[in-house]
């Protein structure tokens, strides 16, 4: 099953990512193809870097794994494919399987969405899902994307509603959460991704 998150951009569908179900019941997100990567240690150095040349083309995904030989935890991996290395990071989590609960797989401050990297081919037989519609000339989308169980729904709060839209899987339950801030989108995107290593524990990542 391949699904695919869209968002119109001038009446037109654009990606904002795609999900691919592996026959194991494994998950792999994508953005899209052609990407570059550029790693900063804030976030000020994230959002201000205007020189070109400090990034790297890449392409990455996101896995989330069944983990079948374990019975409380899953692993959520992210493989970035560089010209001369792959780089990968993985989240260790008791949070599927054992404690019921939501694991952040991807937060993205998406970058202007309407350049034709993120156009649909017109071949694209991924079942689509919308988020509505913006202008990134005005304003930028920002989302978060969390797997459960299959059938543990992400709670509503009445007083504080957000956009929110959950898809089952086999396995699991994949809800994204979005928003707009009223800023005009920069060029790139930035992503974190939640990363974790047993001297540490949990560390946060950005990208």
């Amino acid at each position: 099953m391949n699904v695919r998150f869209v968002i119109e951009v001038n009446k037109t569908p654009q990606t904002v990512f795609r999900v691919s179900e592996q026959k194991s019941g494994d998950l792999n997100l994508h953005i899209t193809s052609g990407g570059r990567d550029y790693a900063a240690t804030t976030l000020y150095d994230l959002v201000a870097v205007n020189d070109d040349s400090v990034f790297e083309n890449c392409d990455k995904h996101i896995s989330v794994h069944t983990s079948p030989n374990s019975l409380s935890v899953n692993v959520v991996k992210r493989t970035q494919e560089f010209v001369d290395r792959v780089v990968d990071s993985c989240q260790v989590t008791t949070g599927i399987k054992q404690d019921n609960l939501f694991v952040p797989v991807l937060f993205r401050v998406c970058g202007d969405l309407s350049r034709s990297r993120y156009a649909l081919d017109e071949s694209c037989k991924d079942q689509l899902v919308t988020l509505g519609q913006y202008d990134p000339r005005q304003g930028q989308l920002r989302f978060m994307a969390v797997c459960s169980r299959r059938g543990t729904s992400f709670p509503k709060d009445k007083e504080h509603p957000s956009n929110l839209l959950e898809f089952q899987f086999s396995n699991f339950t994949l809800t994204v959460l979005w928003s707009y801030f009223n800023k005009p989108s920069h060029a790139h995107a930035i992503d974190f991704f939640l990363g974790t290593k047993k001297e540490s524990g949990p560390k946060g990542t950005t990208h």
